[in-house]
């Protein structure tokens, strides 16, 4: 089995559709098995999902769509229409928190109880997906008598994603997937040997739950342009306190603490030059063909991840999409 086959592609930060419908095109012609669909301010993933689904013989993932802007009985909705419109295929609905400022300031909604929320929007969409009349009264959330028309939808699995002790508790717990994002091989082994922990601990198989880890990837013959174009990005996680609470655990507190102050500061160009080179070198695979990310790419399978999901850089950023993509399937084929 080649690793193509445990190595699917998200279509992120993409926001022409006729240019994602066509990077869609080239992931099956290069024999991927998966897409994901990201939603934070572009594209809608639900109508994305539906388009691929019937047009393309990819399963569809998300990742991830904020538990804040869709109610459980609507991301049921979505994720069996998607199933259906692929006539029954596996569909991987990917659901977190998201960030704090996408659920206050763009969605209007409190950014309150993020772990709770999830695991009460978990419990609904269990219910609802196998067919069930709803019946949840939760701390955050209730759902009483919801019930799919279409009935049950089998074919659908639920990914957690999250990089915090609670949320990786919760994806141990109640998932079937967890996503993550930002992790070095470095880091992997130890973090896969800890949720497989913590799976034990509530009672599964660690088998049972797959860890995916999102890469983000850049096949392109301007690697430099796109390196600092990522770390200009960065800084927007970092001074994120969860993302930054993450990368000081990894060994980069003295990143969080430098980009952090500068960005207070007001101070712009402090705040990327505080991105350092070795930061950089642990979370953005680059090159400008298949042999120059075949072994970083590899790492993060021989180190545990059960799938990749590869981010590739897009073009505003440096990157070159389609290429990454053709790379990726050459380098991992």
């Amino acid at each position: 089995m080649s690793a193509l086959s445990t190595t699917s592609m998200m279509l992120s930060n993409i926001h022409d559709a006729d240019e994602l419908l066509a990077l869609a095109d080239v992931m099956v012609e290069c024999g991927y098995h998966r897409v994901w669909l990201a939603e934070t301010g572009g594209l809608d993933a639900a109508a994305l999902g539906a388009v691929l689904a019937r047009t393309t013989p990819l399963e569809i993932g998300t990742s991830i769509v904020p538990v804040y802007s869709r109610t459980p009985a609507l991301l049921s909705m979505m994720a069996s229409t998607i199933s259906h419109l692929g006539n029954g295929r596996a569909v991987h609905l990917g659901i977190g928190a998201g960030g704090q400022v996408i659920v206050e300031k763009w969605h209007g909604r409190p950014f309150t109880k993020p772990v709770a929320t999830t695991r009460e929007t978990v419990a609904v969409l269990r219910q609802a997906l196998a067919g069930e009349r709803t019946s949840v009264e939760g701390q955050m959330l209730r759902s009483t008598g919801f019930r799919l028309l279409t009935g049950a939808a089998p074919k659908v699995s639920i990914a957690i994603g999250g990089m915090g002790p609670a949320m990786v508790d919760l994806a141990a717990e109640v998932a079937d997937a967890l996503i993550v994002t930002w992790l070095s091989p470095r880091v992997l082994s130890t973090f896969r040997a800890a949720f497989s922990d913590a799976v034990l601990h509530h009672g599964r198989d660690p088998r049972a739950v797959r860890l995916v880890a999102r890469v983000y990837v850049g096949v392109t013959e301007t690697p430099d342009e796109a390196r600092e174009h990522v770390r200009r990005e960065l800084v927007e996680y970092l001074v994120s306190p969860p993302y930054g609470r993450y990368f000081a655990s990894a060994g980069f507190g003295d990143e969080v603490q430098r980009v952090t102050a500068a960005f207070q500061a007001r101070d712009r160009v402090e705040a990327v030059a505080a991105v350092s080179d070795r930061l950089l070198d642990e979370v953005l695979v680059l090159g400008r063909d298949a042999g120059d990310i075949e072994g970083p790419l590899r790492a993060y399978l021989a180190e545990g991840a059960d799938e990749i999901v590869v981010q590739p850089v897009p073009s505003f950023r440096g990157g070159d999409p389609e290429r990454t993509i053709r790379a990726v399937a050459k380098a991992l084929g």
